[in-house]
């Protein structure tokens, strides 16, 4: 996780303040954000079409009010063949962030899943682009992609927590 523990804490206090929909409603937002920045289009066509239809399922159970996307099981089981599969940079990530906003894996998205896909989100982008490397001691500076994405997280949860 990007974030020091003391700051997930506040996360999770945050979100736990907020309706489950809104939950939901933030997940989906990030999760638009997170595909839409990244500077290459997906290239897997089957992991290109389970994060269109598993983005389309997540905003109709925002837009219908829900607490959590109506599980699809075809849908979430072709998703987990790609999170094991597939050789896209992030997608095991990104799919695992989707898929924690269905009914599968609960009645409504808490607070520590929403802290978790922010994490997915954040480490999606970091394996699309971020030059792999063997750390020695203390971790090495925040890159400006990283920071861009640290920042836009900051700053969706002001806005859904205000």
């Amino acid at each position: 996780m990007p974030f020091p523990l003391n700051e997930i804490g506040r996360f999770e206090a945050i979100f736990a303040a907020m309706s489950p929909a809104r939950r939901l409603a933030i997940a989906a937002e990030h999760l638009q954000w997170t595909v839409g920045n990244f500077a290459t289009p997906i290239g897997d066509p089957v992991v290109a079409d389970l994060v269109a239809r598993a983005g389309a399922a997540v905003r109709a159970a925002v837009n219908a009010g829900l607490a959590i996307a109506p599980t699809d099981d075809a849908l979430l089981e072709g998703m987990d063949e790609a999170i094991q599969e597939s050789a896209e940079p992030g997608a095991s990530d990104l799919l695992m962030s989707y898929y924690l906003c269905f009914a599968e894996t609960g009645p409504e998205l808490t607070p520590q899943r929403l802290v978790v896909i922010f994490d997915h989100c954040y480490q999606a982008d970091y394996t699309r682009y971020s030059e792999p490397g063997i750390v020695v001691g203390e971790p090495t500076e925040t890159t400006d992609r990283e920071q861009a994405v640290l920042d836009y997280q900051r700053d969706l949860l002001r806005r859904y927590s205000v």
